[in-house]
């Protein structure tokens, strides 16, 4: 491995990803650098580079666009400012910079933020509390400066500010994706503040690791409004945050899903009148979303909704748990109107009302579905796996099962 060529895993795109048994020589990095100006994405996760390595990519490294380091343990502050403080074309190219490293600190992503005017992505957890204090200053100082970030993890060190959203949104108004940590401090009037990034594409809010009550923020009174004036953009909605969530005020204002998945629905959080309610019924009909392909839900459904979500012709990645509205008849009429024919990948969990006689509609069906798991669904047996999994064999399917239950050691299976 000491010899081996890394200048030969250079895709035709310019990308370098190195092996994971990548062992950091500093002489031999140098050798190879020069030769690497062209390349635009370097991959280094989870290799033992330190500070001298992020030096040489600074200096040789001209057409460099995305780098990840995330995980490499020897990094520093330090290594940060080699990278950018140096007069060096990098800093004018680097769009996207992973460097979630445990001895990379608020100073280092400070530096990298104010010396590479085209960053777009920064993964680190002191990104946004970066981020605000950058605000504030160009709020004071230069209130027409704004960042060209179009990717944001908020998540920050202490409790939330109020008003700290709103400043860094109205500082970084390019943004397309947003993944919102929630913690105490959080309110409703804070969400609002989203309703100025008219291209948003991904929202997605994630609860605190160390727990929390869903009582921050509400579906109703903080994200419907949300949605009423950005819906129509966005194309990931993730809502598991919150304990419910109304399905119609979502198919209203958000037709352009490609991915959405959420707890339990209910209707009385719902934006909309219930005249409202019944004529989008008739005017949606079966399918809600014509271009839905990841769906993840099933608490209190009714079941001519899970028809309607069930139904979105493109769907291929579906995740339905604890959902008494799955029965057999339902799932065969589904498949009998001719869905669920892009279908890849199922995980049913706790889905009780389900049996094989259902299930065999689906799995029998000509489709694309290669991967099924049951988790802990009752009246799903060890032997209607097996059975599937010949006939799965005998024609030659690629499909893998994943079954697990209660007082039964797990079973696995690839066809």
């Amino acid at each position: 491995m000491k010899h081996f060529n890394y200048e030969f895993l250079v895709t035709a795109e310019q990308k370098l990803i190195m092996p994971s048994w990548y062992h950091y020589n500093n002489d031999q990095f140098l050798n190879l650098c020069p030769k690497l100006e062209k390349l635009k994405v370097l991959v280094l996760q989870y290799s033992d580079i330190d500070n001298s390595c992020l030096k040489t990519i600074g200096t040789w490294c001209k057409n460099l666009r995305v780098l990840n380091v995330h995980d490499c343990n020897r990094l520093t502050d330090t290594g940060i400012e080699w990278l950018v403080l140096e007069p060096n074309d990098l800093c004018k190219t680097l769009q996207e910079l992973m460097v979630i490293c445990p001895a990379v600190t608020k100073r280092g992503i400070k530096m990298a933020l104010q010396n590479c005017p085209a960053l777009q992505i920064v993964e680190n957890e002191h990104t946004f509390d970066v981020l605000v204090e950058e605000a504030q200053s160009a709020a004071q100082a230069q209130p027409h400066k704004f960042t060209s970030f179009a990717h944001l993890y908020i998540r920050p060190a202490g409790v939330y500010t109020s008003g700290q959203l709103g400043s860094v949104v109205r500082y970084c108004p390019s943004l397309v994706d947003i993944y919102i940590e929630i913690k105490t401090g959080l309110t409703d009037t804070d969400l609002f503040c989203l309703t100025s990034l008219k291209n948003l594409h991904t929202l997605k809010f994630i609860r605190h690791q160390s727990g929390s009550n869903r009582k921050e923020i509400t579906f109703d009174k903080g994200l419907a409004p949300v949605l009423k004036v950005i819906g129509n953009s966005l194309k990931v909605l993730y809502l598991v945050y919150f304990e419910f969530i109304d399905i119609w005020t979502v198919v209203k204002f958000c037709p352009n899903l490609m991915s959405l998945t959420f707890d339990n629905h209910c209707q009385s959080l719902s934006a909309l009148s219930e005249n409202e309610i019944i004529q989008l019924r008739h005017e949606k009909g079966r399918g809600y979303f014509q271009d839905l392909k990841i769906l993840g839900g099933g608490f209190n459904l009714s079941n001519d909704i899970l028809f309607g979500l069930l139904s979105c012709p493109l769907v291929e990645n579906i995740y339905i748990s604890h959902c008494d509205a799955l029965t057999d008849d339902l799932l065969r009429e589904v498949v009998a109107n001719g869905f669920l024919k892009n279908l890849q990948i199922v995980c049913l969990e706790s889905c009780h009302s389900l049996t094989k006689q259902g299930l065999d509609a689906l799995v029998m069906n000509d489709n694309l579905l290669k991967q099924i798991r049951f988790l802990f669904c009752e009246k799903v047996t060890k032997n209607n796996v097996h059975d599937w999994h010949e006939i799965a064999k005998n024609k030659n399917w690629e499909l893998f099962i994943d079954f697990k239950n209660f007082g039964i050691a797990n079973i696995t299976l690839d066809a």
